[in-house]
């Protein structure tokens, strides 16, 4: 059994589509479904159901995912601590961004890990809060940011920030401002998909006051929802750099503070990855961009 063919096991288990695989892990169909029928002949065990849909797993796949992916994070976790063994950190860590960078601070981050530690490298992807830990806890990612609080408890979590939020609202409809919520649930809103934390604040916030958007549509992403904000198109809630950012692009927005839309910010990972010594230099750095003790 070789950890390729364990690689390809968990890829073709997350993607549930042959094709899909094959562009992720950068090899042809052939070599993938190769892998995969080795594999099951060396375990003898049958992984995969063929649907017209893709690939399923099967019960036997099921209980064995888990496992394949305990056995390549430890090989990873071997290999750097080989690799660690000298006088310089060496090591890639995939990191998570639930927003935009800049907010997150990611050019002084790795502006400050580059200047001390040249060989670690960050590899950045953009996910949502909840896909965040969800990856971290199949292994699949590293480390994050998020908002809210954990999930789960092998989730080790460092409070970076309580982050404020804001009703932004287009120019075009300032006058409405004066009439408090009542009169701003009249135009449209704009959302952010229900599984996300900030929209968990946000529902208790409105239900409280007993407001219900006559209109309301779903957007998966910070930066299309600024730019809705800033063309007009709707009502949102918003940050304070977001804020700033929308009326650069468009016409101003009004920004009206509310005590409890505030979410916590953290850096999070693998409750067994916080002692990693590659680990441990992306969180003291972490901490020092955002000037944490």
């Amino acid at each position: 059994m070789e950890l390729y063919q364990l690689k390809t096991f968990v890829v073709v288990a997350e993607e549930g589509h042959l094709t899909r695989a094959s562009e992720r892990l950068n090899a042809s169909q052939p070599t993938v479904s190769a892998h995969i029928k080795a594999l099951e002949e060396e375990l003898e065990t049958k992984l995969f159901i063929r649907t017209p849909k893709g690939m399923r797993l099967t019960e036997a796949g099921e209980r064995l995912r888990d496992k394949a992916i305990s056995v390549l994070q430890a090989a990873r976790e071997f290999k750097l601590e080989a690799r660690n063994m000298g006088d310089e950190l060496v090591g890639d860590l995939s990191l998570g961004l639930n927003t935009d960078a800049e907010y997150l601070r990611v050019v002084p981050l790795l502006t400050s890990l580059g200047e001390q530690h040249r060989k670690i490298t960050l590899q950045i992807q953009q996910r949502a809060s909840t896909s965040v830990q969800g990856a971290i806890r199949k292994g699949t990612l590293d480390c994050g940011f998020i908002f809210g609080q954990p999930r789960h408890s092998e989730i080790h979590a460092v409070h970076l920030e309580t982050t404020q939020f804001y009703v932004a609202v287009p120019d075009i409809w300032k006058d409405r401002i004066k009439g408090g919520l009542k009169a701003l649930s009249e135009l449209p809103w704009i959302m952010d998909p229900s599984d996300n934390p900030l929209q968990k604040l946000i529902d208790p916030f409105l239900l409280s006051r007993n407001i219900k958007p006559s209109s309301r549509f779903e957007v998966d992403g910070d930066e299309v929802i600024r730019v809705l904000v800033a063309a007009g198109k709707g009502v949102s809630f918003l940050r304070e750099n977001e804020v700033k950012a929308a009326n650069r692009i468009g016409q101003k927005v009004h920004a009206v503070p509310f005590d409890e839309l505030s979410i916590d910010l953290h850096f999070v990972c693998l409750q067994r990855r916080d002692q990693d010594p590659v680990m441990r230099a992306v969180i003291e750095h972490v901490k020092k961009v955002w000037e944490v003790e």
